[in-house]
């Protein structure tokens, strides 16, 4: 009977561990950008991410050198010690839950609603935040895609003359 029980455990466990895909990507991209200074805008490609399919759980992972300016000038402001600061903080961090997860078919294409709770790390902040975006699924990929706005001085980049908000957006394909 023991023996039944054991086995019966067994199969539970690896259906669900069969189910629980984890999708990752290197490639994601993160922009942002000024509403009131059209030189305020930058592009990252290099964002690292995972999302386990049947929790919900996200990370984001991105490099703030990694963010590229059309102006050098504008670069180099970013990454000095009057705004990011990136060499005293190299990374931004994202973890977090999708909250309807279930709403979500991971199987079957389509655009689904997604709110993402978690919390971000910057600038040697952490602050929780709340995200509406979108989950498209075609042919067998998995795209997230959201927009928001971000109050730098939230995370203690008071930049003399810049903007103290940002337009974020995240776009991410998993592989």
């Amino acid at each position: 009977m023991k023996r039944i029980a054991l086995l019966c455990m067994t199969v539970c466990l690896f259906s669900v561990a069969v189910q629980a895909q984890v999708l990752a990507t290197r490639n994601g991209k993160i922009s942002f950008a000024s509403p009131s200074d059209d030189d305020v805008k930058a592009v990252n490609n290099q964002v690292t991410s995972r999302l386990t399919t049947a929790t919900g759980q996200m990370t984001f992972s991105v490099l703030m050198k990694g963010f590229k300016f059309e102006l050098a000038e504008m670069q180099d402001h970013f990454n000095g010690k009057d705004y990011a600061n990136t060499t005293a903080y190299p990374r931004a961090d994202f973890s977090g839950m999708i909250t309807n997860v279930k709403a979500i078919n991971f199987t079957k294409d389509g655009t689904y609603s997604a709110t993402v709770k978690g919390n971000l790390t910057m600038h040697g902040v952490t602050k929780s935040v709340t995200v509406t975006g979108n989950v498209i699924v075609a042919g067998g990929k998995v795209t997230v895609k959201a927009s928001f706005p971000l109050s730098l001085a939230d995370y203690n980049i008071n930049g003399k003359g810049v903007s103290s908000k940002v337009n974020v957006e995240v776009s991410c394909k998993y592989d």
